[in-house]
């Protein structure tokens, strides 16, 4: 028998229906919408149980289109809004690697609790371990493994993890990441592209995140670029000459199939090869601020067209792992974005994105006819902002 779910509101982030449904039902059978609509009409249609959720705001389960799990331990312990050099260097002094599967799944716990319903994971040491406990989260998922430096494998089939769990559970992907354009060789980050592209999976690369980016990629010096160069990390450089975004046009990595991670730096010009590529946006704001590099221009990249999504990077340069903090943060700071643009940005975008290659993320980002039953709620301080302007 169905059962109804109903709301104050509902944002059901489909074209054919209003921003917000007021006074709102959606009827549920098994773990599948049946259909929505207002409350009245619902009831009538369908009979069974009523979940009066009360005066909350239902929206689509979120996703967190960025995260670095792995550093899930590193809370607290970096420095905050002395600029990218100071922030990695008390980053890379620490154990950064040393996975906490216990704490990873605290997490994933709390962010599920809080509504998300898929996330892209980063790892650059642990890949395969964090897939093996994505794989059995009940979340959607993209597990990338980050690849950096200057050796690129004879056979690039060679950089992508063999997880089992993750083929088995039917709810996400094992895939590559670059990690910027300054720390993986074109050869490298060509040939994580291209596997990815070769197997219909979704890329992710870091780019133009701060100003010693640009530094690097266009004059080849950087005390950024010597502590790559000390440990490890590059054993040879030499500067392309090109700012981050034409590069990553040159090299043939933008795309529909690729996201594009922070995009602090970027400009008008770089924003329209960025939209003519198709390729998507992440950003990840409270990052950006608590490391102090800058603010990405989302309304300018909104405007252009691009579709942008929302990530909370990793605990290492945030206080916590839910989306709906970062639809804050921009709220409070873009009157211009209302309540329904800014959750798109954790609902239908990311769902666009990564349902290419994901058949989990189809089934989320909106709530209607044969979407899976997954659901975050609006929180009080997000309509708050809203409200008060």
């Amino acid at each position: 028998m169905p059962e109804l779910l109903r709301a104050a509101s509902v944002a059901p982030m489909t074209p054919d229906q209003p921003p917000l449904l007021e006074d709102a039902a959606v009827v549920l059978e098994g773990d599948e919408i049946l259909d929505l609509g207002s409350y009245s009409h619902m009831k009538r249609l369908h009979g069974g149980p009523v979940r009066d959720l009360g005066s909350v705001t239902l929206a689509p389960a979120t996703f967190n289109s960025h995260v670095h799990l792995e550093m899930c331990h590193m809370l607290g312990r970096t420095v905050s809004g002395q600029g990218f050099v100071p922030w990695v260097t008390s980053l890379v002094s620490q154990p950064l690697y040393d996975l906490d599967p216990a704490r990873v799944r605290a997490e994933l716990f709390r962010m599920e609790q809080r509504g998300v319903g898929f996330l892209a994971d980063i790892s650059t040491r642990n890949a395969a371990k964090v897939g093996e406990i994505l794989a059995s989260s009940g979340l959607g998922f993209a597990s990338f493994f980050e690849v950096i430096g200057n050796e690129t494998p004879a056979d690039p089939a060679s950089l992508l993890p063999q997880v089992r769990d993750v083929d088995d559970c039917g709810r996400g992907v094992m895939s590559l990441a670059g990690h910027a354009l300054y720390s993986t060789s074109p050869e490298l980050i060509r040939a994580a592209k291209g596997l990815s592209l070769e197997r219909g999976l979704p890329f992710s690369l870091h780019l133009a995140e701060h100003t010693d980016e640009d530094t690097i990629l266009l004059y080849g010096k950087s005390p950024f670029l010597d502590l790559l160069m000390a440990r490890g990390y590059l054993t040879s450089y030499t500067a392309p000459e090109r700012r981050p975004v034409p590069l990553a046009q040159e090299l043939g990595i933008l795309d529909e199939g690729t996201l594009l991670v922070h995009c602090v730096t970027v400009t008008d010009a770089d924003v329209k090869i960025i939209a003519a590529s198709k390729a998507s946006v992440c950003l990840c704001p409270r990052s950006n601020e608590f490391i102090g590099v800058g603010e990405a221009p989302v309304r300018g990249l909104l405007d252009a067209g691009v579709n942008v999504c929302l990530g909370t990077d990793g605990l290492c340069s945030n206080a916590d792992l839910d989306p709906y903090g970062e639809v804050a943060w921009l709220l409070e700071r873009h009157p211009g974005l209302d309540l329904v643009a800014a959750l798109a940005l954790i609902t239908a975008n990311p769902a666009r994105y990564f349902s290419r290659s994901i058949p989990r993320a189809r089934r989320l980002g909106s709530l209607a006819p044969g979407q899976m039953a997954r659901f975050s709620i609006v929180p009080q301080a997000v309509l708050d902002i809203c409200s008060h302007r």
